[in-house]
């Protein structure tokens, strides 16, 4: 270990410190934010997808659960539309933050 005191350690550090940082200056309120069209469509089409998804799951167990044979199409789009809808969410949520960071 070192016999250097603590004060000769951390002072180098701190000016360093100092020296990169940048002045941050907060967001305008008055400016209303960017909305990207893009991000709109993709909200809407993972939101549709998930009541969409839900809603044949919903009905491939009421009819499996009733007995009566479930078509092919109805299991099929539940088991796309949920993972889909479900990537695009997550995908929308790693947006945001990165635009949040970026400012």
């Amino acid at each position: 270990m070192s016999n250097t005191p603590p004060e000769r350690v951390r002072v180098p550090a701190a000016s360093a410190e100092k020296q990169m940082s940048a002045p941050h200056t907060p967001p305008d309120p008055r400016v209303p934010p960017r909305k990207s069209p893009l991000r709109w469509f993709a909200t809407l089409l993972a939101a549709v997808l998930a009541l969409f998804g839900l809603g044949t799951l919903a009905a491939v167990l009421i009819l499996s659960l009733g007995g009566e044979a479930v078509a092919p199409w109805l299991v099929a789009a539940s088991l796309y539309a949920l993972p889909l809808a479900f990537l695009l969410m997550a995908g929308l949520v790693i947006d945001g933050i990165r635009r949040r960071r970026r400012g």
